[in-house]
């Protein structure tokens, strides 16, 4: 009994001990965590509270992002960084699409080939060629993907200044014959239209306003485009300039022009859609009327030849 006892009263004094020291210990720690945030307090519009307030991205992934677009900057030769500039220019100089972005792009995907070809060679078990030859394909496509996808933007844009290119040059000559100079027609234009084309006349006049020529800013015009129609439309402008010629009666032969090549690569898309149709006829549609015309002619043939024993 006297046991028992002892061992009760040992056992509710540790407990109190325990009790105690617990409490004792997380005041400790609740004053020291007051005094720490005491003394360092955040105050607002320091560069401390500025910071904080960025979040992760602006404040962790978007230096580190930078570093790595100066460090591919650095690490790549001048002309290549001539040669994306110009492809940039092309695509109509987007604003999320920047040299270094889509250099360090490429450079990001090319190596995201690389390792994934290795992987692939080294975890799949199978033959050799076929292993080499998905390694190079997942190689090829790490690779060549940025390039086909700025060619993508740059051909969809030179479809849609093919397409705007005559109606916005009748705007032209309707401004021209109203006694509007160039310029104030190429004003209007981007005033009234919206498009790749009218972006394109923006950037002209702006060059022209900064101090570039006439014919070198019509020039560079020309480059970024890359069309047959716009050189020409800009050799026009050129002469006319040169010796004196109406720019409205250049404006309207070069409208003409355009809408008289427009219908002929029409009639050239249409003279090939029998031929670009023979496939799709013949791999899916006569296989189709195959089976639902000849099949139960099939069926009911073989069901007669089973029936006299054959």
């Amino acid at each position: 009994m006297f046991i028992v006892i002892g061992t009760l009263v040992f056992g509710m004094v540790a407990a109190l001990v325990v009790v105690f020291v617990g409490e004792s210990r997380a005041v400790r720690v609740q004053e020291r965590v007051e005094a720490v945030g005491q003394n360092y307090i955040v105050r607002q519009g320091t560069s401390l509270d500025d910071e904080l307030s960025k979040s992760i991205y602006q404040r962790l992934i978007a230096p580190a992002l930078s570093r790595l677009r100066e460090r591919v900057m650095g690490l790549m030769p001048s002309q290549a960084i001539a040669a994306t500039r110009h492809k940039i220019d092309q695509a109509g100089s987007p604003r999320y699409l920047r040299v270094s972005t889509f250099l360090t792009i490429k450079v990001v995907s090319a190596v995201a080939g690389v390792i994934a070809g290795a992987a692939l060679l080294l975890m799949w078990e199978g033959p050799l060629l076929p292993k080499v030859v998905m390694a190079g394909g997942v190689l090829a496509i790490g690779a060549l993907a940025p390039d086909y996808f700025i060619t993508g933007m740059i051909r969809n844009r030179q479809n849609q200044i093919r397409k705007a290119l005559p109606d916005i040059i009748d705007l032209l000559v309707v401004s021209a014959e109203a006694g509007t100079g160039l310029d104030g027609a190429l004003a209007v234009v981007t005033k009234r239209k919206e498009g790749p084309l009218p972006d394109e006349f923006s950037r002209v006049l702006t060059e022209m306003r900064l101090g570039k020529s006439r014919q070198r800013a019509w020039a560079d015009m020309a480059d970024r485009v890359d069309l047959m129609e716009m050189r020409m439309l800009v050799a026009a402008l050129r002469q006319a300039e040169q010796l004196g010629v109406s720019i409205a009666n250049t404006l309207r032969t070069q409208s003409d022009s355009l809408r008289s090549r427009r219908s002929a690569r029409v009639r050239q898309l249409a003279a090939t859609l029998s031929v670009k149709m023979l496939f799709p006829l013949i791999f899916c549609i006569l296989p189709a009327l195959f089976i639902v015309v000849l099949g139960p002619g099939l069926m009911s043939l073989t069901g007669g030849m089973k029936s006299i024993g054959w």
